[in-house]
């Protein structure tokens, strides 16, 4: 009778460990998600005067959206990407092409606007309104040089675009 007991015990066991899952040995570490939440952005305002005399305000969008994914690293203890000025360029270009044409996706292929001499591993993109932030995949990835760069569209929203290597 006690075999039995222990048997039917160890039955019972070993369904809860399989509906379980396997066994890892490591840590697990918590999950974060991957919807951005709302960040204040600063959109950097220019006066200029017109020929007929008045004043407008006009937005500014963002040469280099490099310090802004930085900060971003620094508050989860990662170091700061080093810039690289061609693959800004290439960011640049791509954010424009976005921003025009309301992609908020990547581009066919973003590679083919990398400048000659200049080479990326990986890129991100996004298309969100300001108050989110920076928000592309890469971000937060282990890569040593960045170029990133974002346009305001006509649609309000951000076009951001991040190459790295």
């Amino acid at each position: 009778m006690r075999i039995l007991m222990i048997f039917s015990a160890l039955i019972v066991a070993t369904e809860a460990t399989v509906e379980a899952g396997s066994f890892r040995r490591y840590r697990r570490t918590p999950s974060v998600s991957t919807t951005p939440a709302p960040a204040a952005v600063q959109v950097q305002k220019e006066s200029t005067v017109d020929r007929s005399g008045s004043s407008t305000t006009a937005t500014k969008n963002s040469d280099d959206g490099l310090a802004e994914v930085n900060a971003a690293r620094t508050k989860r203890g990662l170091r700061p990407f080093l810039p690289d000025p061609l693959l800004y360029q290439a960011a640049r270009t791509c954010a424009k092409i976005r921003s025009t044409n309301r992609i908020e996706g990547h581009l066919s292929n973003d590679f083919a606007h990398l400048p000659s001499g200049s080479s990326a591993t990986s890129a991100g993109c996004g298309a969100l309104e300001p108050s989110w932030g920076w928000g592309t995949c890469c971000t937060y990835d282990n890569y040593t040089y960045a170029g990133a760069a974002w346009l305001m569209g006509a649609d309000g929203k951000r076009y951001m675009h991040l190459f790295v290597r």
